[in-house]
């Protein structure tokens, strides 16, 4: 498999499991859900040459995906 077929596959996966994060119905279940896909970043940039920049990038894509995902209602409210 190329490496562009398995970087797209891989943000896929990240970009899925950032938006199920934003799913959950506390901020705690959101905050250990979109860790756990930070986690997967760094375990799926483990099989490139370069891990460190694949990480940020998918750590970029889950941000950007957990962040379109949260309603905009709920993005301007504080947790108490």
């Amino acid at each position: 498999m190329s490496y562009m077929k398995r970087y797209a596959e891989d943000v896929a996966e990240v970009q899925e499991a950032a938006s199920l994060a934003a799913l959950h119905d506390t901020p705690r279940g959101c905050l250990k859900a979109i860790s756990k896909a930070f986690e997967l970043c760094g375990t799926l940039a483990q099989k490139y040459h370069d891990p460190h920049a694949v990480a940020s990038l998918l750590v970029h894509e889950a941000a950007l995906f957990y962040m379109t995902a949260i309603p905009r209602a709920v993005r301007g409210t504080v947790a108490a």
